[in-house]
């Protein structure tokens, strides 16, 4: 991933925008939603995709312990979403990555 200049600007770009919209959320008032437009979940998919896209040899395996790499090992989600589920593994901590 590391090797790769897109995975670094992609992973460079989300956390940034995760540190920003921390900072948002630490001087907001309770209740107000500073991600609007869910920029971190959507920096999250976009690197997600490309390491299934450019890198799928090296995504890793389905978690057993993780309960949607257990649904999406189902086959009723395409390939792809299986692709990027377990592509999450590599970048977001396990409490984050079981909810896409």
């Amino acid at each position: 991933m590391w090797a790769c200049p897109e995975c670094t600007a992609l992973y460079t770009a989300m956390r940034r925008v995760a540190e920003e919209v921390e900072a948002a959320w630490a001087a907001a008032e309770p209740g107000l939603d500073c991600d609007p437009a869910s920029s971190v979940v959507g920096g999250e998919i976009r690197l997600a995709r490309h390491i299934a896209t450019a890198h799928a040899p090296q995504v890793p395996d389905a978690d057993p312990a993780c309960a949607m790499c257990r649904y999406h090992g189902t086959g009723r989600s395409p390939a792809l979403l299986d692709l990027e589920h377990r592509a999450r593994h590599l970048f977001t901590p396990p409490s984050t990555t079981g909810l896409i």
